[in-house]
């Protein structure tokens, strides 16, 4: 069994201990760069890694490090991210992140598969503030919005009545006119037809 497919059930396990009850808070604006930092034990060579937990979800792990006290090599079952730096040395291990947005929020721990068991340590909630001003001028404008699409909307309906009604009448006109043509054709072709009593033949 591989460090990969051992990982689901070494998050579920009985065995997992914290080494650290107490978590730091962080916080940061969106555009920072911020960097969290755990210290860990390690006193031989074994995976370290970063995972972040938000809330009503399972821990997804961040990054990996396998750590031989001499050297780090990234773990080849967890791709490394652009925006995600992790270093590791002899005591500590940092995990870099750039250009914070909202949704970096949540709860980052940095743990150590310790055998059976995986050991957590330096829990740390990092939290990007939103500026009030611009929150507030955004809930001012959503409804201010939705009034001008409302008008637009009704605006659209009334000039496609209007519309609808316009072409209405102008059917009705067509078809009145040639109702009345075709009665004066009619007529026009009885009085051809028809030949007058009065009129005396001759023959040669």
């Amino acid at each position: 069994m591989g460090p990969m497919s051992a990982m689901p059930l070494l998050l579920c396990v009985l065995s997992v201990s914290l080494s650290s009850q107490a978590g730091l808070t962080v916080e940061a604006e969106p555009g920072d760069d911020v960097t969290l930092w755990c210290e860990h034990s390690l006193t031989r060579a074994d995976y370290l890694y970063w995972l972040k937990q938000t809330n009503n979800s399972v821990p997804v792990y961040i990054a990996c490090k396998f750590y031989t006290l001499s050297s780090s090599d990234p773990c080849y079952f967890i791709p490394e991210s652009e925006r995600s730096v992790m270093r590791v040395n002899s005591t500590f291990s940092s995990l870099t992140i750039t250009a914070v947005t909202p949704s970096d929020s949540g709860l980052y721990y940095c743990s150590i598969q310790g055998g059976q068991q995986m050991i957590f340590s330096t829990t740390t909630y990092l939290q990007i503030k939103v500026d009030c001003i611009v929150f507030l001028m955004l809930a001012a404008m959503f409804p201010a919005v939705t009034v001008i699409l409302l008008i637009l909307l009704i605006v659209q309906c009334i000039r496609k009545q209007q519309g609808n009604g316009k072409y209405s009448n102008v059917d009705d006109e067509a078809v009145n006119y040639a109702a009345l043509h075709f009665k004066k054709n009619k007529r026009s072709e009885k009085n051809v037809t028809e030949v007058d009593p009065n009129v005396v033949y001759s023959s040669q």
